[in-house]
């Protein structure tokens, strides 16, 4: 059978001449040489395929007709492209449910990703509007970090994190080792309840960019999160932006709205509508 798959392999990594009288377009021809080798493991993921330059030698096109082909695979997810470095082909996106409430972290390891982490700030600080309402601290400073992940050693997410006022103090080491839904529970013996949860599109930052290694105009996926004890109080404050080509959200719905009655209520007039 390895025999087999090599004999494939090998057949697939070949140069075979494109059509130029053929009834697809050469670009569309070329896009589809090069799919099926990712497919059969001739550029592995994570592997850099040939410059533009490159394959216009080896399959006889022009430039402009292998950027299209290149740009093909670059909408269709097959491949990224890294400002100044190359094209490489895209690793299996990171899947993360949002079907129970748990951390980050814990949220990735379910889904079979196990990854690094690094603290690239650490202290208190003085935090934007947003994060001072949704916590309530007015003007207070904030004990705040800020979080990378990655996989097999490429970041794919940043995370920042607020603790609300009412938090105990806790060391740099002990957010270096743990996460932090992990710290406030096991540690602190703070029990959440719930969290509210927001998800949106956003552009990158420029900081962004370079700490997720990001080519311009790629977008990335915000996760807002407040985390709340039992009687309503806020807890912690994190964003989560995810490098969008690579990562994806996911929950199930475990039961359906009756439309029908919905509309059917909103047509009533009001005065005739029952209490609930």
């Amino acid at each position: 059978m390895k025999t087999a798959a090599k004999s494939v392999k090998r057949r697939v990594g070949k140069v075979v001449r494109l059509r130029r009288d053929g009834p697809v377009a050469m670009h569309r021809q070329l896009a589809e040489q090069l799919r099926q080798a990712i497919s059969h493991g001739v550029y592995k993921q994570g592997e850099r395929i040939p410059t533009e330059p490159e394959l216009a030698t080896r399959y006889e096109v022009s430039r402009i007709t292998a950027r299209q082909a290149v740009m093909q695979l670059v909408r269709d997810g097959l491949v990224v492209r890294r400002q100044g470095k190359g094209t490489f082909v895209s690793a299996a996106n990171v899947q993360h449910d949002l079907a129970e409430l748990r951390g980050i972290y814990a949220g990735l390891v379910a889904q079979g990703v196990n990854p690094t982490t690094q603290i690239l700030e650490f202290g208190e600080t003085e935090p934007p509007a947003r994060v001072a309402e949704r916590l309530g601290s007015e003007t207070q400073k904030l004990l705040s970090w800020k979080r990378l992940y990655l996989r097999r050693g490429t970041p794919f997410a940043v995370a920042w994190v607020y603790l609300a006022p009412g938090v105990p103090k806790i060391a740099r080491e002990l957010v270096a080792r743990r996460p932090s839904y992990d710290i406030f529970e096991s540690v602190l013996g703070l029990k959440i309840s719930h969290a509210d949860i927001s998800i949106r599109a956003q552009a990158a930052t420029a900081e962004l960019r370079s700490l997720l290694r990001m080519p311009p105009a790629t977008p990335v996926i915000a996760l807002e999160r407040v985390s709340f004890l039992g009687d309503g109080t806020p807890i912690e404050y994190t964003l989560y932006c995810a490098h969008a080509d690579i990562y994806e959200f996911s929950f199930k719905v475990r039961d359906k709205v009756d439309i029908a009655s919905v509309l059917a209520e909103r047509r009533q007039p009001a005065n005739d509508r029952r209490p609930a």
